[in-house]
């Protein structure tokens, strides 16, 4: 039975995160729906919990009481201890509701018990103690609180004492659903030395669901001299607080290897060349350690470059102290520019780790004439002896001057009208020229007008690329009725992108027909019915 005395009594307090707390008075008010966060509910028979969140709700006991109304023993537990014993109110006084609250504990402005009656999911729950083996209906709330979420990564795993830099980058996440204010987190490198960027940071509020990330780069130690290396811890810390002053502490840490210096260079070289030319690549890998190493040697080539004879870019190799080994390959460029060769890279292991040695970058410069010829003609649709206009212009993409002689050739049987079919210029970089003329076809059906003849001289080799032909439907006298319309759509069909030719709307007057047809015969069913 329920004690007779209907008090309240706490029997201890909470910890409510590993760190210690301090809690001054509230300024968010709990009577506010906004200051909860709904963590479930449950039905619960005498002698049933829920469990939620580290927290237990027990139903313990209940009791009529006439004039009065039902009453339920409820005890708050977070783990063995025992937070709050209370006597709630089970009985709702409804009119037309179907929901609605009964009674509900606060405890320490942390948790809200809610009993409630939903008349329609259990018509018992209005006065649930009047029934055979009583339940009740509970909501259970927590305070929204802030919820810090760490992350400090490193740009390797594992380094040599050769490398230079440790880089860092550090992420701190409000992953709760309250914002947490006076956000400090810190770098602790440890043993490391800093080199870069920040250790430390200050935010005065970060809002729930919401991340900052800051950088910073330590020194590699180079010291160490141990084959197995050195392993070095990196921590990250976090300290903040909620709106009622109540502490949150979070830690995380990266650690990383470093391993003794391993003397291996890789060295990438290339000289500028012109468009004539294959350019050579060179390789160069040096071990001045004291070991003799197994190595793996990795090359890429820019997309503008072709492989010349099948080469292939990896090679392995045990490389003895104090070798130098070579390597080298050729490739060809496919036009003249300046260009970003991508770095070698030396791959062995040590010590159970793969360490990875790259050449600086390089660039490579390929002098000469690029021209490209674009050739054009409208209308698509012509008839015999009607104009059709003819466009070809060169444009020089390269980077030395060259002289272009061109000559555009004409279908057999065409007769030129105007214009010029030669050209005859000495174009710079980024230079176009263009020649224009009309002719008349006298054949009928398509037509693929034919690429031009095209001879450039000037310093270093030069390379000449042609567009697409384009292609010339000549109709006969008894398709010269097309209207202007039909022939201009032809027309667009002719352009790199076609957009479908519009169509009189033939299939639109099929189907009024249909619908009229269809009308007319249900018509003369309903008269002889």
């Amino acid at each position: 039975m329920i004690p007779c005395k209907m008090t309240i009594t706490i029997m201890v307090a909470v910890m409510l995160c590993t760190a210690s707390i301090h809690v001054v008075s509230a300024t968010l008010d709990p009577s506010d729906p906004e200051y909860w966060d709904d963590v479930g509910d449950a039905t619960l028979y005498k002698g049933d919990t829920y469990d939620a969140k580290g927290y237990t709700v027990a139903f313990l006991d209940y009791e009529s009481i006439p004039f009065e109304g039902d009453f339920v023993f409820v005890q708050l537990r977070r783990g063995d201890h025992v937070l709050n014993e209370s006597i709630l109110n089970a009985t709702c006084n409804m009119s037309d509701e179907t929901i609605a609250v009964c009674d509900e504990l606060i405890w320490n402005d942390e948790v809200k018990i809610e009993i409630y009656a939903d008349t329609e999911e259990d018509p018992r729950s209005k006065s649930p103690i009047n029934w055979p083996n009583p339940c009740i209906h509970i909501n259970f709330y927590l305070r929204k609180m802030p919820d810090i979420s760490l992350d400090l990564s490193t740009n390797c795993e594992t380094y040599t004492a050769q490398d230079s830099l440790i880089y860092l980058t550090a992420e701190v996440e409000n992953g709760g659903d309250a914002v947490i204010k006076n956000l400090s987190v810190a770098i602790d490198p440890g043993k490391l030395r800093w080199a870069h960027g920040d250790l430390t940071r200050h935010w005065s509020s970060l809002n729930f669901d919401c991340e900052e990330e800051f950088h910073a780069s330590l020194q590699v130690p180079s010291w160490i001299i141990t084959s197995e290396g050195e392993s070095f811890v990196i921590f990250l810390n976090a300290t903040g607080f909620d709106e009622k002053d109540v502490i949150y502490s979070e830690s995380t840490s990266a650690e990383i290897l470093v391993l003794p210096r391993f003397d291996l260079k890789i060295r990438k070289s290339v000289e500028n060349i012109t468009m004539e030319e294959r350019a050579r690549v060179r390789i160069d890998v040096e071990n001045l350690g004291k070991d003799a190493l197994s190595i793996e040697v990795n090359d890429t080539i820019p997309e503008e470059f072709r492989l010349c004879d099948s080469e292939n870019l990896n090679w392995r190799y045990m490389i003895a102290s104090g070798e130098v080994v070579h390597y080298s390959y050729f490739m060809k460029p496919t036009r003249p520019g300046i260009f970003a060769v991508p770095p070698a890279t030396a791959t062995f292991s040590a010590n159970g780790k793969t360490i990875n040695i790259t050449s600086k970058n390089c660039t490579l410069a390929v002098d000469g004439a690029y021209i490209e010829v674009n050739k054009t003609a409208q209308p698509a649709i012509v008839t015999p002896d009607e104009n059709l206009t003819v466009i070809v212009a060169a444009t020089n993409t390269g980077n030395k001057d060259a002289v272009v002689e061109l000559r555009d050739r004409v279908p057999a049987g065409a007769r030129v009208t105007s214009g010029n079919t030669t050209m005859h210029e000495t174009l710079s970089e980024g230079q176009t020229s263009t020649i224009s003329y009309t002719i008349t076809l006298n054949t009928s059906g398509k037509i693929t007008l034919e690429p031009p003849v095209v001879a450039v001289t000037g310093h270093g080799y030069s390379r000449v690329t042609t567009s697409q032909m384009p292609v010339i439907e000549v109709i006969d006298a008894a398709g010269a009725n097309l209207t202007l319309y039909d022939r201009n759509n032809a027309t667009s069909r002719s352009e790199a992108e076609k957009t479908p030719t519009r169509r009189l709307p033939v299939m639109v007057l099929y189907e009024i027909m249909l619908a009229a047809s269809t009308l007319a015969l249900v018509y003369l069913i309903s008269r002889f019915r």
